[in-house]
C-alpha cells in the first residue's frame, strides 16, 4: 500500500509535523517549510510548540536512557580544529536550537521558554532570521535522530 505524504498542513498539528519529518526521512526536506508556515504565522504559542515538538523528537529516546541524576548536553566541536567549543560561539539560530534542545531534554521548560523569548521578543529582522535558522536546525536534528533510530531498527530486524 502506497501512502502519499501530505504536502499541505493538516487539521491536526501533530500530523503536519509528522509529515514534515517524513519528508526529511525520504530525502525531501525542502517540503517541510511550507508545512511549518502555519506554526510560524500562528504566533508565539504555535511557533514555540513547533520548537518543543522538534526538540522532543530529538531527545525522547536518549532522555529515557539517561542514568538517574544525569543531564543531557550537546557537544560542540570546531570542525576545523577538532577542539571543543561552546554553544555561545555558535551563530544565534544554531545556538538557540542547541540550547533549547538541551533545556528541553533536561525538562527545564522555563529555560527553554526563556531562550525562545530572548530570540523572538526583539521583533527584529535578525531575530526572525535566527528563528528560521533555529527551526531548521531543530528539524535537521530531529530528522537525523529519526534516521539513526530507523537504521538501527532495520539493522536489528535483519
Amino acid at each position: 500500500m502506497n501512502h502519499e505524504i501530505p504536502t499541505v498542513p493538516q487539521n491536526d498539528p501533530a500530523e503536519t509535523i509528522m509529515a514534515a519529518l517524513a519528508h526529511g526521512l525520504t530525502g525531501h526536506p525542502e517540503k517541510a517549510p511550507a508545512l511549518f508556515e502555519p506554526f510560524i504565522l500562528g504566533g508565539y504559542a504555535t511557533a514555540l510548540g513547533l520548537c518543543a515538538a522538534l526538540a522532543e523528537t530529538t531527545v525522547r529516546l536518549d532522555r529515557q536512557n539517561l542514568p538517574e541524576d544525569s543531564a543531557y548536553g550537546l557537544l560542540v566541536l570546531d570542525a576545523k580544529t577538532g577542539r571543543h567549543g561552546s554553544t555561545n560561539d555558535l551563530p544565534p539560530g544554531i545556538r538557540f536550537a542547541a540550547q533549547f534542545t538541551a533545556a528541553w531534554a533536561n525538562n527545564d521548560r522555563d529555560t527553554a521558554h526563556d531562550l525562545f523569548d530572548a530570540l523572538v521578543h526583539t521583533g527584529s529582522e535578525e531575530a526572525a532570521d535566527a528563528l528560521a535558522v533555529g527551526i531548521r536546525a531543530l528539524y535537521d536534528m530531529a530528522v537525523t535522530i529519526l534516521r539513526e533510530q530507523t537504521s538501527r531498527t532495520e539493522g536489528s530486524a535483519q
